[in-house]
């Protein structure tokens, strides 16, 4: 017996500050019809402090998952191999996981979460996504974000990436990471 191939989706909402809109929005009937018409198989959702959030809106989408093998996790201790079992990674515009995803050359979704203050997010995000690292979306286009990652030619993260990430995060915030 061969196992049936699995393709995977990983949103990822951040650990330092909730971002109930992306899970909503990664919950949603347009979103979840979307990733099934694309073959996607599982979706795995880091919801942070939102697990009551994520258990009832899990809940209400759950016919509308179909095939989808939807599970859900607050904080993984090893977040890297999370985003190595993922085909797609959705994730919250945090310098951190956007990196981890870039370094594994995974395709890249960023969600700017615009009800931060001060935020360096958009920033970060416009211009990873102008150079073509990643796909810009937002939490009312977030289906037609995911669409378009299945076609869109992905600009590859050189191996040392970690320094031009480092570079532009400089240019774009003002920060001296050196």
């Amino acid at each position: 017996m061969t196992d049936t191939p699995t393709k995977t989706i990983l949103v990822t909402t951040g650990a330092t500050s909730p971002f109930p809109s992306l899970l909503s929005a990664a919950l949603s009937a347009p979103f979840l019809a979307t990733i099934r018409s694309l073959g996607y198989t599982d979706l795995r959702i880091q919801y942070g402090d939102c697990q009551k959030l994520f258990q009832t809106l899990s809940a209400a989408a759950f016919p509308s998952c179909g095939s989808i093998t939807l599970t859900g996790f607050s904080f993984a201790d090893d977040f890297r191999t999370e985003v190595t079992h993922a085909d797609l990674v959705i994730s919250h515009a945090g310098s951190g996981s956007i990196l981890d995803a870039l370094r594994f050359q995974k395709r890249l979704v960023v969600v700017v979460n615009g009800a931060l203050m001060d935020n360096h997010q958009k920033e970060l995000a416009e211009e990873l996504g102008s150079v073509g690292y990643l796909v810009e979306g937002s939490v009312e286009n977030l289906h037609e974000a995911a669409k378009k990652a299945e076609t869109f030619e992905f600009k590859h993260f050189p191996a040392g990436g970690s320094g031009k990430f480092c570079d532009i995060l400089d240019e774009e915030v003002g920060l001296n990471l050196d």
